[in-house]
C-alpha cells in the first residue's frame, strides 16, 4: 500500500508528531484527502495537536475491535477541509493492535483517503514493527543528536529486514549555527551515515512551538516561516505524488 506512510523515530523528542500534523496539513492543502492515524496507544497526542481533543468519542481500538465503524471514530479537522484524524486509545493496551487488524484497517482507509499517515510511537516494539509490515513507505525522523542518528540507523536495519525498503529521512530541528560551530554533522553527512535518501531538513523554528501551544498546524497561521516553507516543500516532494 504505497499511499500508506508510517512515520517513525528511533527515540522520543525528535518532533515526529508535529511533523505528522504539519505534513498532513500541507498535503491536505494541496487538495489531497489525508487521514493521520495516531498509533501511540496510551499516550495519544494528535487530538491535542489538531485541536480535536474535545470531540473524541471513539478511537483506534474501538475500530479494530469492531465496537464502531471507522467513520464513527474519524474526526474531520475544523479548518482544513480534507484533513482527518483517527485518534489513539488512551486507556487500552497496544497489544490490541495486531499486524492483521492494522493491515485490514489501512486497506479500508486507502479506499477513502489519498494518503494515510501512521504516526508510530518511538522505538521498535511492538507497534512500529507491526506498522512496518503494513505500510508501503516510511518517513524516518531524526534530529542532529548522536543518539537519535544511531537509533535511526537501527530502524533502517530492522525495517529493511521486514521487507520495507522504501525509506526516506527527515532531519528535524536543525540549527545551522551549531553546524557553523562544528557541533553537529551536516544533513548530508547524517543521511550518508543512515543510508537512506534525505527528503528534507526542517530548521529549528519558534513558530512550530507556538502552533503546538495553540493546538493547531502551524500552516494555518504561519505558512511562510522557515519551517512552514519546508513542510510545504516536503508535501510536494513526497514520493508517489505528482505535485512537482
Amino acid at each position: 500500500m504505497n499511499n500508506v506512510w508510517m512515520v517513525a523515530s528511533g527515540k522520543g523528542g525528535t518532533g515526529k508528531s508535529s511533523l505528522v500534523v504539519n505534513l498532513g496539513a500541507a498535503l491536505a492543502m494541496e487538495g489531497l484527502r489525508v487521514v493521520v492515524v495516531d498509533l501511540s496507544v496510551g499516550l495519544r497526542c494528535l487530538d491535542l495537536c489538531l485541536g480535536l481533543d474535545d470531540r473524541v468519542l471513539f478511537d483506534l481500538i474501538d475500530v479494530l475491535s469492531g465496537n464502531c465503524r471507522p467513520r464513527d471514530a474519524i474526526l474531520k479537522h475544523s479548518t482544513i477541509e480534507t484533513l482527518w484524524l483517527l485518534p489513539a486509545a488512551q486507556n487500552r493496551s497496544m497489544d490490541e493492535i495486531t499486524e492483521k487488524s492494522l493491515d485490514a484497517l489501512c486497506r479500508q482507509l486507502t479506499e477513502q483517503f489519498d494518503i494515510v499517515l501512521l504516526d508510530c510511537p518511538p522505538g521498535l516494539e511492538p507497534i512500529p514493527q507491526r506498522a512496518s509490515a503494513v505500510a508501503g513507505r516510511a518517513l524516518l525522523v531524526t534530529t542532529t543528536e548522536a543518539t537519535a542518528i544511531r537509533d535511526t540507523e537501527r530502524l533502517v536495519t530492522e525495517f529493511t529486514a521486514k521487507g520495507l525498503t522504501d525509506l526516506y529521512l527527515v532531519v528535524n530541528r536543525y540549527c545551522s549555527e551549531h553546524l557553523k560551530s562544528n557541533l553537529i554533522p551536516s544533513e548530508t553527512e547524517i543521511a550518508d551515515s543512515i543510508g537512506i535518501p534525505l527528503l528534507g531538513t526542517i530548521p529549528e523554528d519558534e513558530a512550530v512551538t507556538l502552533a503546538t501551544l495553540r493546538c493547531e498546524p502551524m500552516l494555518i497561521r504561519q505558512p511562510s516561516t522557515p519551517a512552514g516553507r519546508v513542510f510545504i516543500t516536503l508535501a510536494r516532494r513526497l514520493p508517489g505524488k505528482d505535485f512537482l
